[in-house]
Formats: structure tokens, sequence, C-alpha cells
């Protein structure tokens, strides 16, 4: 199928013709990320305007964006199953005013552009906004047993298998295809840690995980969060969702403020507990090098370069939180692998 900006608008027009929406005066392309979906904004008569998502003919067969060890044919696209779930959990999500299946396009509610991370970058931390984004992770981190069945969260889980996977993600395009060749001895003792960890995470596969909840996944419209891009959402780690907050590629928050908010997760989470902020440490490290991997695999199988200036500074983090960690297991291989990275 020709899939050029043309045909894409021609596309829209026509299911938002059918669908019986007003006139539509102007559509516009929204920069893109590193997903397979597009996004356009409408306008419409009568001074609105709608977002039209639209999906690449795989994600109709339901492969998972985010990196996966399985995919699965499902009846309905994840993004409508999991917008269901989070909607009567009362989640703030961007409503979805029309699908139509045969185009792949759905239309949903225009919130505008502004982005946490646009903000924290503009105007530097605030407590107020990450305290609200934690709330609403806390909201969303449903124990396993109380997540519908029909929900596709509950058929995909976080375990050993899912983090090799991507520690493996990280070895082959952040080391090997970076060009970096490391003794056999540090790069198999930097597997077999790898596995360590993923096997100790495996044990905290417990709640609903949105995945990918990060600066960049939380819109700021009317003074209010809302969450996006959460049809990837498992059943994972309590720890993971605020790793993927706090450790984030686009913002470098001071560690200080990272303790603040940990420290408000864990007055409202039921899930505190001996120990938490150390998983927590380990996996904003492989949260880190999994997106360190997977901004060189995005520049260079999808020929996108524009992710590839968050790589240093994740690097660099990485390494410092592996020095400064105290606990079981030692993590200075991983620092000395970052070394060799950074000197090749």
């Amino acid at each position: 199928m020709n899939n050029g900006p043309e045909v894409i608008e021609r596309r829209i027009l026509s299911v938002l013709g059918s669908a019986g929406f007003p006139r539509v005066t102007a559509i516009r392309k929204l920069a893109g990320d590193a997903s397979n979906r597009s996004y356009y904004r409408c306008f419409v008569d009568g001074d609105r305007s709608y977002i039209a998502m639209v999906n690449a003919a795989s994600d109709r067969a339901i492969v998972s964006e985010e990196i996966a060890a399985h995919s699965r044919g499902f009846e309905e696209m994840p993004f409508i199953n999991i917008h269901r779930y989070l909607t009567q959990l009362g989640i703030r999500v961007p409503a979805i005013h029309y699908n139509d299946r045969e185009e792949g396009i759905l239309i949903l509610d225009d919130l505008g552009d502004t982005l946490l991370g646009d903000i924290i970058n503009r105007s530097g931390q605030s407590e107020e906004l990450y305290e609200q984004a934690i709330d609403m992770m806390i909201r969303l981190q449903t124990r396993e047993e109380h997540i519908p069945r029909w929900c596709y969260a509950r058929l995909n889980r976080f375990d050993s298998r899912l983090y090799d996977f991507e520690f493996d993600h990280f070895v082959e395009y952040g080391i090997v295809k970076a060009g970096v060749e490391l003794p056999h001895n540090v790069l198999s003792k930097l597997q077999k840690l790898f596995h360590r960890l993923s096997v100790l995470f495996e044990r905290y596969s417990t709640v609903f995980v949105h995945r990918d909840y990060h600066s960049r996944n939380l819109l700021h419209f009317k003074g209010q969060l809302y969450t996006i891009d959460f049809q990837d959402a498992l059943v994972g780690a309590p720890h993971y969702d605020l790793a993927s907050l706090l450790r984030d590629a686009y913002v470098d928050l001071t560690d200080d403020f990272v303790e603040r908010m940990v420290d408000h997760y864990l007055s409202g989470s039921p899930y505190a507990s001996a120990g938490f902020k150390d998983i927590f440490t380990l996996l904003s490290i492989q949260r880190m090098l999994k997106a360190a991997g997977r901004f060189r695999y995005i520049k260079l199988v999808k020929g996108n370069d524009k992710f590839m200036r968050y790589v240093p500074g994740l690097l660099q983090r990485v390494k410092r939180l592996s020095l400064s960690y105290s606990s079981d297991p030692p993590l200075d291989i991983i620092a000395e692998a970052v070394d060799r990275i950074e000197g090749g």
C-alpha cells in the first residue's frame, strides 16, 4: 500500500467524512518519534481540532512497538484495549472519538503539544508535576489478579526472558554494532550479571506496568497530566515505571530530586518494601542501557539518528549509578564496559 503523506491525508479525510465530523479545513503532520505510527492534527469548522493516529500495517497484526520477546494476534488494537482499561481506572487519557478498523485510523482528542519533558527542560524541575505523575502511576499499578482477563496487559509479563532480550539488545546495538570490542572476559562477566539481574527483576512482576512512562509520554493539558503511548502495557515490577519516569533519557533530574520523588512514591504506594530503592536503582540502570541500545537500533535500522544525542548522557548516568551502588550484586563490570564504550 502506498502510504505517502498525500495518500494518508486522503485516507484521513475519508474517515472524518464517513464519521460525520465537521468539514476539515487543514491537516498538519506532527513531528514523529521512533514509533511506526504517525500523527496528524486535523482542523475542522468550529475552531476545533482532533488528532488522527495512523497505524502501520504491522500494528493491525499487533506487533509490539516496544522490544518484545514475542508478539500475539489480538482481536483489537492494544491501544484501544488498554485505553478502555485505563478509562475504567479513571486515568487521564485522550478520548477516542472514532475508530476506523479498515483504515487503521483512530480519531483522538487534541490535547496540544506540551510534554512534561518540554516543561522541565524549559523551566526546571517541578515537584508538583512529578508528584502528579507519580500519583497517577500509583493508580495505574493494579495487582495482576485484579486486572480484568480481557485486558491485554495481563497476557504479557516482564519475565527473565524479556529482560534478557532487552539486555541482549543493548549488547548487540549498544556495544557490538557500535564498534566496541570488549575483551571476552569482560563481555562474559557482563552477560552473566545481566542474566542475574533479569532473574532478580522477574520476582517483582506483580502489577500493571505502562512500560514507557516517561516525560515524552505525559502531556500537560489545562493543568493536568495525561498519559499516552500505553499500548505495550504488561505485568511487571512496580519499580519499573518509576525508574522510567525518574531516570528518563530526555531529562536529567538531580539525584536529590529523584530521592525526594522516590520517597513521595513510597509514601503513597502499597508496594513500599525493604530494599525497594536498591531494585529501583538496578532497574534504572536496566532502563537506561535499554534506551541507549534502542536509540542506536533506531539509527541503524530505521535511519533516524535524532535520539543518539541522548546516549552519552545515559551512559554517564549508568556509570555513576553503577559505581555508587553499594549493595549486592556489585556493578563494577557495568562501569568498566561503559568506560570502554565511551573510549571506543
